[in-house]
């Protein structure tokens, strides 16, 4: 069991997941008090769709602890 925060990217791949990702551990964690939960797994969910493509979206999903 875990708590997670989800956190949506749309753009193409990898460089919109890879700022999505910059911007948790560099901006959100620090202003929410946040830590990331070593001892489960991050989670990169990718949906079928063409993943170059402006409108396509994934989601990555950070386990947390307070």
């Amino acid at each position: 069991a875990a708590t997670w925060a989800v956190f949506e990217s749309v753009g193409a791949l990898p460089e919109t997941l890879t700022d999505v990702i910059r911007r948790i551990y560099s901006e959100w964690f620090p202003a929410t008090g946040y830590q990331h939960d070593l001892g489960a797994p991050v989670l990169e969910v990718y949906p079928e769709g063409d993943k170059i493509s402006p409108d396509y979206r994934c989601e990555y999903w950070v386990p947390l602890k307070k």
